[in-house]
C-alpha cells in the first residue's frame, strides 16, 4: 500500500474520489436490485417450468399406460431441426433466450403403429421444447447470479472499503494540516515576542 502524502494535494485528490465514489454507489446498488429482482423472476420462471414438466409427465402415465409395452417402436418420434436464438439485454447483461423452435415430426403409418401414437408424437414436442426452454432458462439464471454477485461485490468494495478508508484518509490529513497550521501561528506568536522582548531591550539599553 502507498504511503499517504499528508498535503493539501492529496487532501483535495482524496475528496474528489470520495465525491466519485458517493456519486456511482447510488447506480451500483439500483443495478444491484434490478439484478436481484430479476434472478427471482427467472427463479419463478423456472419453478413454473418444472411444474409444467412433472403435470405433462403425469398427463402422459395417465392417458397412455400402453406406453410400458416395450415392443411398440416409440423412436424418433420427434427431431429438432433448427433452435432460433436471440440476444438480449437485462439490466446491462447479454443473454440468449429461445426464440423459436423447429421440430420435425416422423410421419406415422397406423399400419406399423397404433393411432395413439400421435398424441404420444404431440405430447413429446411439448415436451422437448419445455425441456429445451428450461435448460437455456437455467444458463441465463446462472449468468444472472454471476452477474449479480460481482455486482454486490462492488457495492460492497466501495460501500465498506473504498468510501470509509477516504473518509479515514481525509480525516488524518486534515487534522495533520490543521496541526501544522497550529504549529505555525503559535511559531509565529513566539518569534513575534522574542522580536519584542529584544527590542524592549534594546530600548533599555539605550
Amino acid at each position: 500500500m502507498a504511503r499517504l502524502l499528508l498535503s493539501k494535494a492529496t487532501l483535495s485528490a482524496q475528496r474528489k474520489q470520495l465525491a466519485a465514489y458517493r456519486r456511482f454507489l447510488p447506480s451500483l446498488e439500483m443495478k444491484r436490485q434490478q439484478l436481484m429482482a430479476t434472478v427471482k423472476d427467472y427463479e419463478q420462471t423456472l419453478l413454473e417450468q418444472q411444474q409444467q414438466i412433472a403435470v405433462l409427465q403425469q398427463k402422459v402415465a395417465q392417458q397412455y399406460p400402453m406406453l410400458a409395452n416395450k415392443q411398440i417402436d416409440l423412436n424418433n418420434l420427434i427431431a429438432i431441426e433448427v433452435v432460433n436464438t436471440q440476444r438480449n439485454n437485462i439490466v446491462g447483461v447479454w443473454i440468449e433466450e429461445i426464440a423459436s423452435i423447429k421440430f420435425r415430426s416422423a410421419p406415422i403409418s397406423i399400419l406399423t403403429r397404433p393411432h395413439w401414437v400421435d398424441g404420444i408424437q404431440r405430447l413429446l414436442k411439448q415436451a422437448l421444447e419445455l425441456e429445451l426452454r428450461h435448460r437455456q432458462q437455467h444458463k441465463i439464471l446462472e449468468t444472472l447470479r454471476a452477474e449479480s454477485l460481482k455486482v454486490t461485490q462492488r457495492v460492497n468494495l466501495f460501500d465498506k472499503v473504498l468510501i470509509p478508508e477516504a473518509l479515514a484518509n481525509i480525516r488524518k490529513i486534515q487534522i495533520y494540516l490543521d496541526d501544522k497550521d497550529r504549529e505555525a501561528v503559535i511559531t509565529s506568536k513566539i518569534a513575534k515576542n522574542k522580536r519584542a522582548a529584544q527590542a524592549d531591550r534594546q530600548g533599555g539599553v539605550l
